[in-house]
């Protein structure tokens, strides 16, 4: 079995120690579900944006064969304001087409950034079952986030990057932190290793 070295790029998606006190974090669950030759590192910083992704390319260990990317999450976060227009009769599609659109930019922008690295990159979307607390946020976050995913996966795909679908992957509310509904829970977390494992295959 070849060796991998696994690099996990992005947000709290990854950097959710703090959210689980007790359980093991992501990087962790990965480290144990590896073979013993492989090894992944994390890079990922909670609160990230787009926009801080070079800054965790300068990290990037040298010997890495795999880039697994999960950002955009705290990008949509910034237009969640929008949602309340929606409960007031305004149209979600027109109120979420402009930041979409400059969303869409900064994110190919970033796969580009990533991909010059000459390694193998998977891209993950961002899950859409999260248990937010405010009620207009869990009826219409879901399908701004659908919307956003849609761009990954078109995105992802003009590059020749896997896509991990962790709205397919994290469904349950048990997948998230019981701190933080953005964050993945350490049952979360194991679901998403084992879907990055299953992406990279064994060779």
């Amino acid at each position: 079995m070849a060796e991998k070295h696994i690099c996990l790029m992005g947000d709290s998606i990854f950097d959710n120690d703090e959210y689980i006190p007790g359980e093991p974090g992501v990087i962790e669950q990965m480290r144990r579900s590896i073979p013993k030759n492989w090894s992944a590192f994390k890079v990922a910083v909670d609160g990230d944006c787009i926009e801080d992704i070079p800054n965790q390319l300068e990290k990037v260990p040298t010997h890495t064969t795999d880039i697994v990317v999960s950002i955009g999450g705290n990008d949509l976060m910034k237009f969640r304001h929008l949602l309340a227009q929606v409960a007031e009769g305004a149209n979600l599609d027109e109120l979420i087409a402009s930041p979409l659109a400059d969303i869409e930019i900064a994110y190919g922008w970033m796969l580009d950034a990533v991909s010059e690295r000459g390694l193998r990159v998977s891209a993950c979307t961002i899950y859409t079952a999260i248990p937010f607390a405010e009620r207009k946020i869990r009826d219409y976050a879901p399908f701004a986030i659908g919307a956003f995913n849609a761009i990954i996966q078109r995105l992802a795909e003009a590059r020749g990057v896997s896509v991990i679908r962790l709205e397919v992957v994290c469904s349950d509310q048990g997948d998230f932190s019981e701190m933080s509904p953005i964050e993945p829970s350490s049952k979360g977390g194991q679901k998403i290793v084992d879907a990055i494992l299953q992406t990279l295959g064994p060779s």
